[in-house]
């Protein structure tokens, strides 16, 4: 039901998904950078669906009753079939292939997997006895239940690990220690239920080291990191990346001393309950993180700049440098180990199969008590599976197997993993944090994000910690623009689900919010498109905007001038942008409401007016801005005053102008404030106007205007080439403007004057109309400008003698103009001729000719008629 011209591009573009087969690989962490674009709530589940996702927004305590409900009912279902074996007559009247079918729906009801369940030849009293026993467990377990809040879990399990943060290093002893917690429960902190589901896993070491490498990093960092090689994903390696069961050419292949031997394989099932996954604006650090960065800048003004790492390196080794984002899932390990050592190394294959072998008895004792599902082991009890199995190992090999259970949470009393599982379901208390996931975030990201208000400079703490983490590490702290942008999308969404949140309208502090959040996307992206296409794009965004403006509305003026200059900070330049804003022009027709607070401007022009009100405004914005203590808001106020009041002088100047008709005056006006930004139509500029554009302007028009005025008053040519001059080249900051940004400019001056120009500047653009060679018509018009010793008599005698030589030529129809290519086949053609010129005709085509041949005999080119 999902509507294929919005979702197909947003799967392509946010995944990369290219085809339907690629959706089944896609995981939770994929459908989260899904869910913030959906428009309606039934998308949600709609996207769920597709995904095969499970909807894991449930509560933990909900999730805790519906699987204690689920574990009663396999019971029930079980203990019916177990009465129904038992009554089976003993006589051969029930085939032994409906006993058997009967007995698999009863280990399927107590969750048994298949490979462990009794072999087929297995006494069924036997099989009857250890069913009993297991159900009489199970039931024990499950009667009991106890929960504490989500919040606790958080604070309780594996010790906090989840609130703790990571050092980042190279090194695998760095990542892998324990830290202080860094980070804050947060604010409504709720579990939900768990992205995953429960694993069975086998794995397989050739070394103590090896494995106890791979056990710590579950306990500290958990499944995913651990089970897989995305810790390359952080740029450290854990030595976890080696396929353990495949090696065959492991550490100790090589060594000939018996005693270095070693072979262990474990069998783990993961059972995740619950998960959480900590949004970015969720993110505050604790008390004693704080206080800590706190006190380090107090000293980091003091300090040398060589010196500065040292002073945050306990900060990093007492809190770590990264907050572990996540999903971060909450339950317990059950673990299954057998090892063995010592053993020569011709014997390695023959002790790993019966290592193996033991295990799978081991495994199956604890499953059902029934030992393995091979024919070559005997059966085990679950009382006495250890002694049983170490004693099969000792007759038939040359060392000992060793085999033990491990609890990660759940209750320890216990060695069956039913009986564990249900303990660890029915109480919270006992759950153990047992995957982090692996996005991580930097101390001096959540800085920026969270504690803008919690320093003095939170930009300056920023920035050194990063550089202190640099020079510690010798880990870059940039990544790619890829990676920049996906975790600015990231941080974007993550936000315009906070905005969701927000209910009624919105005050100062929650705009302020959103200009850091905007200063941050830009900071990190060096480009707006984030910020246009994830947030203002946003509809949740928008109606909190059109919410708040409406509310303002009802306010007096004076109470919204805050929220007006937010606004348009927040809005600027990007609005036009957005290519599904319906209400913006709501927004910004109210923002530009002026009349009620800004400056009259006389209805009558007088230039000097117009620049001395600019300076005026200039003058303001430089005062605000410099006074010491003063606020973002109040700065941004200060500019939005100043533009709205040039705003109205130049529109009150634009009339006076057009009334008197003097339209040179008005386009020259226009030319200034359009290279500004000034929008004709709507009466507005396209940013705030700060001091520098301002008095960009000021300066401009007084230099235009005086020498307009100085060159009107000698030669109208000159002064309309000054103004054609002006209008293709003045830009800010020395900017140069492209070929086609002077083409629009040409063509609003000429439709401006429409054909008011005087003769001279009508003949120089009519010369250059065909092809435009900006540098030789910007080379006219400045020889224009500075020309004007002839009198008007001379230049009209010059002018007929002039068109009496190109009549005499046979160049009339080339001027103005210039010649195309069939006049150059002419010339062309005069190249098969050796000869001079016998007619003043074919003097100018033979003098290009020589030209374009570079011949120097083109300074003696005469022209001769018979013997003349």
């Amino acid at each position: 039901g999902l509507e294929v011209g919005y979702w197909l591009p947003k799967l392509s573009k946010i995944l990369g998904v290219q085809c339907t087969e690629a959706l089944q690989h896609l995981q939770y962490e994929d459908y989260l950078k899904l869910e913030c674009q959906v428009r309606h709530s039934w998308e949600k589940k709609a996207l769920q669906k597709l995904l095969k996702i499970p909807d894991n927004k449930a509560t933990s305590e909900e999730l805790q009753k519906q699987h204690l409900e689920r574990t009663k009912q396999r019971q029930e279902v079980a203990k019916q079939v177990l009465n129904e074996l038992t009554e089976t007559p003993k006589s051969r009247s029930q085939s032994q292939d409906a006993v058997r079918q009967k007995a698999e729906a009863q280990w399927q009801a107590m969750e048994i997997p298949k490979e462990f369940q009794p072999a087929p030849k297995k006494p069924l009293a036997d099989v009857l006895e250890s069913n009993s026993k297991q159900l009489e467990q199970q039931e024990s377990s499950v009667c009991r239940r106890e929960n504490i809040p989500d919040t606790e879990v958080l604070r309780q399990a594996s010790g906090g690990l989840a609130l703790q943060g990571i050092y980042r290093t190279s090194r695998a002893e760095d990542v892998l220690a324990k830290r202080e917690q860094l980070i804050r429960v947060p604010e409504g902190f709720q579990l939900i239920g768990p992205e995953k589901g429960s694993v069975l896993e086998r794995k397989e070491f050739s070394s103590n080291a090896a494995e106890s490498s791979f056990t710590k990093s579950m306990e500290q960092l958990g499944f995913t990191i651990s089970a897989s090689a995305k810790a390359e994903f952080w740029r450290v390696s854990l030595g976890l990346g080696v396929d353990y069961s495949r090696s065959s050419q492991s550490e100790d292949t090589h060594q000939s001393n018996s005693e270095q031997s070693y072979f262990c394989i474990t069998k783990y099932q993961y059972i995740p309950l619950a998960s959480c996954f900590f949004q970015r604006h969720q993110l505050l650090l604790s008390d004693a993180a704080l206080q800590e960065l706190q006190h380090v800048e107090q000293l980091l003004s003091f300090t040398r700049e060589e010196d500065k790492p040292k002073l945050l390196e306990s900060f990093f080794h007492r809190f770590g440098s990264h907050v572990d984002q996540g999903p971060l899932h909450f339950g317990g390990i059950f673990w299954w180990k057998a090892y063995t050592e010592g053993f020569r190394d011709e014997h390695q294959e023959k002790v790993k199969r019966q290592t193996s072998d033991a295990l799978n008895s081991f495994v199956g004792a604890s499953l059902g008590g029934f030992g393995a599902s091979g024919g070559g082991a005997s059966t085990v009890s679950i009382s006495s599976s250890k002694a049983s199995v170490e004693d099969q190992a000792r007759e038939s090999s040359l060392t000992d197997i060793q085999l033990y259970v491990v609890n990660t949470g759940g209750p320890s009393e216990t060695d069956s993993l039913s009986q564990w599982k249900n303990g660890l379901v029915s109480n919270n208390s006992t759950w153990c944090v047992i995957d982090r996931g692996f996005q991580l975030i930097p101390v001096w990201e959540v800085i920026l994000c969270n504690h803008s208000r919690d320093f003095q400079s939170v930009y300056g703490m920023s920035s050194a910690l990063r550089a202190a983490y640099k020079a510690l590490t010798n880990q870059s702290v940039d990544t790619t623009f890829r990676e920049e942008l996906a975790s600015a999308e990231e941080e974007a969404r993550d936000f315009m689900e906070f905005v969701k949140t927000w209910e009624g309208t919105v005050d100062e502090r929650k705009l302020l919010m959103l200009m850091d959040l905007k200063e941050d996307l830009n900071a990190k992206t060096k480009n707006p498109s984030v910020w246009i296409e994830v947030c203002l794009s946003d509809k949740a965004l928008q109606e909190v905007l059109v919410n708040t403006v409406r509310s303002c509305q009802e306010s007096p003026p004076e109470n919204s001038t805050s929220i007006k200059a937010l606004l348009w900070s927040l809005l600027d330049p990007h609005i036009n942008s957005v290519k599904n804003f319906p209400k913006s022009s709501f927004i910004m027709q109210w923002i530009f409401q002026t009349e009620h607070r800004l400056p009259k401007t006389p209805k009558a022009f007088e230039f000097e007016q117009l620049v001395e009100t600019l300076q005026q405004m200039m003058e303001h914005i430089h005062a605000v801005t410099y006074t010491p203590g003063t606020s973002a808001t109040a700065i941004q106020k200060a500019k939005i005053e100043a533009t709205w009041s040039t705003i109205c002088v130049i529109h009150s100047s634009l009339q006076s102008l057009q009334e008197r008709a003097q339209k040179d005056m008005q386009l020259l006006v226009l030319l200034i404030a359009t290279s500004t930004g000034y929008q004709v139509d709507s009466n507005t500029f396209q940013r705030l106007l700060g001091h520098e554009e301002i008095q960009y302007m000021a300066k401009a028009m007084e230099a235009a205007h005086e020498q307009y005025v100085n060159l009107k008053e000698q030669d109208a040519d000159r002064a309309e080439a000054s103004l054609l001059l002006t209008g293709l080249t003045v830009t800010p900051e020395s900017q140069e403007l492209s070929p086609e940004q002077k083409r629009e400019r040409l063509v609003f001056m000429e439709r401006h004057m429409k054909g008011l120009w005087s003769s001279g500047i009508k003949n120089l653009l009519q010369k250059h109309r065909e092809c435009k060679d900006w540098e030789m018509l910007e080379c006219d018009l400045y020889k224009t400008m500075l020309s004007g010793s002839k009198s008007k008599a001379n230049q009209a005698t010059a002018n007929q003698e002039f068109f009496h030589l190109l009549k005499r030529l046979g160049l009339e129809s080339h001027y103005p103009g210039k010649m195309g290519m069939g006049d150059f086949h002419i010339i062309c053609k005069t190249s098969l001729h050796d000869r001079q010129p016998s007619k003043d005709q074919e003097l100018p085509f033979h003098f290009l000719q020589k030209l374009l041949t570079v011949d120097y005999r083109v300074r003696y080119l005469t022209c001769r008629e018979g013997s003349n």
